[in-house]
C-alpha cells in the first residue's frame, strides 16, 4: 500500500507542476501540488504508520517525490528562469509541514505521535492542530516572496506581506485545507484519497487562474492609457510609472489604507491623460511649471474622458482633483488623500526627471525644497512630510538634506523625519 500511495502521490505532484496558475505578472501557484506534498509528509498513513511516527523516512519520503516532480517537470517544460523559486518553494512548504508535525514544543509530544496514540486528544482538536500546520507550511513561501520583495524595494515589511496574503491568501487557505483533510483520510482511504480530494481543488484552479488574469489585464490596461501621453511626446518618458511607484508607498506612509492603495497607483497612473486635450503641449508635461488654471484644466479633461468608461469612470473624481491646491481641497474638506499624494510626487518628479525643461532638473534635496516653498498652499504638507520620511528612509536624502530642510517643516514633522534618518 506504501508504494501505491507513492506512485499516486508523485503523479498528483506532476500533474500539480505542469498544471500551475500561471499569469503574466503574478507569482505562479501549484496548489495541488502542494496540498499533496504537505498531506503526504503530516499523515500518520505513510510510510505505514508503524513504528516511529517522527522517523526521517516520513520526512525524506515525501521530500524525495515532491523535489523529483518540481526538477522534472521544470525540465522538461524548461522553465529554467523559475526552477529555482518553484524548487525553494517546494523544499520550503514540505520541511516546514514536516518539522512542525515531528517536534512537540517544549519536549511535549509531536502532532503525529498524538495522532498514533490517541491519548486524551480528541479528534476535532488533532484536525485543527492538522489545518494550523499546513496553513503555516502553505504560507511561509507567501511570506517569504513578500519579505525578499520588500527588502529588494525597501519597502513596508508589513503591507507588502500584507498585499501578499491578500492576493495569495485564499488559494493558499483552500490548499491547507485540502492537505489536512487528505492526511487525515490517507490512513483509510489510501491513495483514492488524493482523486477524491484533488478533484474539487483542480475544478476550483481554472477559476483562479481566470480571475488573476482580469485583474492583470485590468492592471495592463492601466499601464497602457498612461503610457499614451508618453508615445504622443506629450510628457516626459515614464513619467506616469515613475509617480505611481512612488506615490504608493508615499501614500502608506502618510496613513492610507491598504486597500485604497490600487486607487492611489491607477489615479497616479492616469494623472496626466488630459494633456491629450491640450492645443499646445506642455515643454516636457511638466505641470509643475504651469498656472493653477491649467493645471486644473488638464486634471478637468483627463476625468472626462474617464468618464466615459463604466470600469474607469469611478477614477475620474480623483483625477480631477489631482488639480485642486492643497488650500482649496481644505476649503472643500473632499478631497481624498489619492489625489493629494499624487500631486505631490507629481511635482516631485516633473522637478527631478527630465521633463522640466523650463527650470532645469533639480536634485531631490532641491525639488523637495522648492516643493516646501509653496506647502501647504500649493502642497498637502501631511503628505510632504511623507515623501521626505520615504525618502530618508531609502537613502535619497541624507542627514545633511534634512537639516536644511528641517527649517521649512513644522517643528512636529521636522522631528518624525530626523527620528526617521
Amino acid at each position: 500500500m506504501t508504494l501505491q500511495i507513492a506512485v499516486v502521490a508523485l503523479l498528483a505532484m506532476v500533474v500539480g507542476e505542469a498544471w500551475r496558475i500561471a499569469v503574466p505578472g503574478v507569482v505562479r501557484d501549484a496548489p495541488l501540488a502542494q496540498a499533496t506534498a504537505v498531506a503526504l509528509v503530516v499523515s500518520t498513513g505513510w510510510p505505514s504508520g508503524e513504528g516511529d511516527p517522527n522517523s526521517l523516512l516520513g520526512l525524506l519520503g515525501p521530500l524525495a517525490l515532491a523535489c523529483l516532480a518540481t526538477v522534472g517537470v521544470g525540465v522538461a517544460r524548461r522553465r529554467w528562469g523559475s526552477l529555482r523559486h518553484d524548487l525553494a518553494r517546494t523544499v520550503s512548504t514540505v520541511v516546514v509541514a514536516g518539522v512542525l508535525a515531528r517536534i512537540g514544543p517544549g519536549g511535549a509530544r509531536s502532532l503525529l505521535e498524538r495522532a498514533t496514540t490517541q491519548e486524551g486528544d480528541p479528534a476535532p482538536l488533532m484536525a485543527l492542530l492538522l489545518l494550523v500546520v499546513a496553513v503555516v507550511a502553505v504560507g511561509v513561501p507567501v511570506v517569504a516572496r513578500a519579505a525578499y520583495e520588500a527588502l529588494r524595494e525597501r519597502g513596508s515589511l508589513r503591507a507588502t506581506v500584507g498585499g501578499h496574503l491578500v492576493r495569495h491568501g485564499p488559494l493558499a487557505l483552500a490548499t491547507a485545507s485540502t492537505a489536512a483533510v487528505m492526511a487525515l483520510s490517507l490512513s483509510d482511504l489510501g491513495w483514492p484519497t488524493f482523486v477524491l480530494f484533488l478533484v474539487p481543488m483542480a475544478l476550483l484552479q481554472p477559476a483562479v487562474a481566470r480571475q488573476r488574469r482580469i485583474r492583470e489585464a485590468q492592471r495592463q490596461t492601466l499601464f497602457a492609457l498612461s503610457r499614451l501621453t508618453d508615445q504622443a511626446g506629450l510628457t516626459a518618458p515614464g513619467h506616469a510609472v515613475r509617480v505611481a511607484r512612488l506615490a504608493v508607498p508615499v501614500a502608506r506612509e502618510a496613513g492610507v489604507d491598504d486597500a485604497d492603495l490600487p486607487d492611489v497607483e491607477a489615479t497616479a497612473l492616469l494623472h496626466d491623460v488630459g494633456q491629450v486635450g491640450l492645443w499646445r503641449p506642455i515643454p516636457g508635461g511638466a505641470t509643475v511649471e504651469i498656472s493653477l488654471r491649467d493645471q486644473r484644466r488638464i486634471a478637468a479633461t483627463g476625468a472626462a474622458v474617464l468618464a466615459r468608461t463604466a470600469e474607469l469612470s469611478r477614477l475620474a473624481p480623483l483625477v480631477a482633483d489631482v488639480g485642486v491646491p492643497h488650500h482649496w481641497a481644505v476649503e472643500r474638506g473632499d478631497v481624498a488623500m489619492a489625489s493629494r499624494v499624487v500631486r505631490v510626487i507629481s511635482a516631485y518628479d516633473d522637478l527631478t526627471g527630465t521633463g522640466t525643461r523650463l527650470s532645469g532638473a533639480h536634485s531631490p534635496a532641491e525639488a523637495v525644497e522648492r516643493i516646501l516653498r509653496a506647502t501647504p498652499y500649493e502642497y498637502d504638507p501631511d503628505v510632504v512630510d511623507a515623501l521626505i520620511r520615504h525618502l530618508v528612509r531609502t537613502g535619497v536624502l541624507g542627514s545633511t538634506d534634512l537639516g536644511r530642510l528641517r527649517q521649512l517643516l513644522p517643528g512636529s514633522r521636522a522631528a518624525a523625519s530626523e527620528r526617521a534618518s
